[in-house]
């Protein structure tokens, strides 16, 4: 259920497309980037001469074995002189799906690479292995990992920050909340807060709200009785008091998933010092969590919680339209974790693949990149799979493939699966759970899978469905978009390629 991959911390969707200006693209907007350089590297602080005397960070650590189910950490430490104070990150996934090392986000990986701080990733039982309080029994005992071994790593145990989106949001919370734990503030991403209220909004919406019945082992629907206690024992905002820690409170106007009324709700229940950030237009899951503006926010936080200055403040930020998505227009730095054919888990950007200088002419080094946005259980993309067999043999010298694998709201794939599918190996539950992985169509998939089953880049590329596909130019500009063409795929690339790739 767990793999070892390098975690790769982001959450940005994107779109893709377009046609190719006769100006020069504008490359401005992009900090530490130029025209003769569009493949740069984040700045970070020189290294010291006592960091060598640093264990290297594990990405693998158990960090508790409750119940025979091992629990891991993935430790990411900064290249500036310790010690570190301590980033606790919390993934989401409806508390039923997400692991440490997939299931970040690039904001908590800007921390990293601009500041001081270290992140530790954390896993906890998931709602079909353990129910609540499990999931906040394992926080505790990763709290206690990073105290025990505070000293390896050169980590400030004295300040740590639990921070989380959606159910992450909603345990960072709840360790807030908690009396008696090492931790000095906390940091909700559009988490929900009072699960009987998530349970009554699901319900009028007639929605599925599953993901509470399963965490709480009881249900809170129209018919349930004695899940009342459970629930309360579960929700943030019922449980504050004078000693809740500093906190730091994100959520979208726009969110769906966790109506944004719940980051409301915890702010006006709390007590002491916190910060809260309606974020105008934010969705859940995806632009604009990690857009610069909101980042920024993080970091001036974070930087009070160190000078012990939090005070009591309310931003309310815009989030805007996400640039670099729609045909003719430069891409942003894509980044995820991703697989290369038959290989690990790895951070991948997409910049890497591109060329600022390219100017309408070819050679070997100048591939252009197709970007297909799929779902192991979606019917369609499991024929699919066939036809990108075929445009792969016909075009791979000229065009580098990507597939993004994303998750509708009924599929729950993991990372084996996504492996399998791409290998076409033995693997039961592709398909709508209809089939094994070895039988979809087509031949084992020879370029790199995206993890995107947060659906960050599938919202930003403004997709619709799936499959759905964006061809960019070595420049990296959107050059043909599936959302804004009436041609398929093959018909776009024949286009491009008139002889045949």
């Amino acid at each position: 259920m767990r793999v070892a991959v390098i975690l790769t911390l982001l959450m940005v969707s994107s779109s893709l497309a377009g046609c190719l200006g006769e100006e020069d693209p504008d490359y401005s907007g992009f900090e530490g980037c130029t025209e003769e350089d569009l493949q740069c590297e984040v700045e970070t602080p020189q290294e010291n001469e006592t960091q060598e005397e640093v264990a290297p960070p594990p990405t693998d650590l158990v960090f508790a074995s409750p119940d025979g189910v091992e629990l891991r950490a993935a430790l990411y430490l900064p290249e500036s002189e310790g010690p570190y104070p301590v980033i606790m990150w919390i993934h989401g996934g409806g508390w039923r799906q997400g692991d440490r090392l997939v299931s970040g986000n690039h904001a908590t990986q800007q921390i990293v690479e601009f500041g001081n701080w270290a992140v530790v990733s954390v896993e906890y039982r998931l709602s079909s292995e353990a129910i609540w309080p499990a999931q906040l029994d394992d926080l505790r005992a990763a709290l206690d990992w990073i105290q025990e071994n505070a000293d390896l790593y050169n980590l400030d145990a004295g300040t740590i920050v639990a921070w989380g989106s959606s159910a992450g949001g909603h345990l960072a919370s709840m360790l807030a909340v908690t009396p008696d734990l090492n931790i000095t503030a906390a940091i909700d991403w559009f988490g929900p807060t009072d699960l009987n209220v998530l349970a009554d909004q699901a319900i009028g919406a007639e929605a599925d709200y599953s993901a509470v019945t399963s965490l709480l082992g009881c249900d809170l629907g129209e018919n349930g009785s004695g899940c009342e206690n459970q629930s309360v024992s579960a929700s943030p905002a019922l449980l504050v008091d004078n000693q809740t820690v500093p906190m730091l409170i994100m959520h979208g106007t726009d969110d769906e998933a966790v109506p944004f009324n719940h980051g409301t709700i915890l702010h006006d229940a709390l007590m002491t010092p916190n910060w809260y950030v309606p974020v105008e237009g934010g969705i859940h899951s995806s632009h604009p969590w990690q857009e610069g503006f909101v980042v920024n926010i993080v970091r001036e936080f974070l930087d009070n919680v160190t000078q012990n200055s939090v005070g009591n403040q309310t931003i309310i930020v815009d989030a805007g339209p996400l640039p670099g998505t729609w045909e003719g227009e430069l891409l942003p730095n894509v980044q995820a974790a991703a697989r290369p054919s038959q290989g690990e888990w790895m951070v991948w950007r997409l910049w890497d693949h591109l060329d600022a200088e390219w100017d309408n002419t070819s050679s070997a080094e100048d591939d252009w990149v197709l970007i297909q946005f799929a779902a192991t259980d979606c019917g369609h993309c499991w024929n699919s799979a066939e036809l990108m067999s075929e445009l792969h043999t016909q075009y791979h010298e000229d065009v580098t493939f990507f597939t993004f694998i994303i998750n509708f709201s009924w599929s729950d794939s993991s990372p084996q699966e996504i492996a399998a599918f791409q290998d076409e190996a033995d693997f039961f539950g592709c398909n709508n759970d209809n089939n094994n992985c070895m039988e979809r169509p087509g031949e084992p998939h020879n370029w790199t899978y995206v993890d995107d089953r947060q659906l960050y880049w599938f919202s930003a590329f403004h997709m619709q469905g799936t499959p759905s596909y964006a061809i960019i130019a070595p420049n990296g500009i959107v050059q043909w978009h599936s959302v804004q063409s009436e041609n398929s795929v093959s018909d776009a690339l024949a286009e491009l390629f008139p002889e045949g790739g």
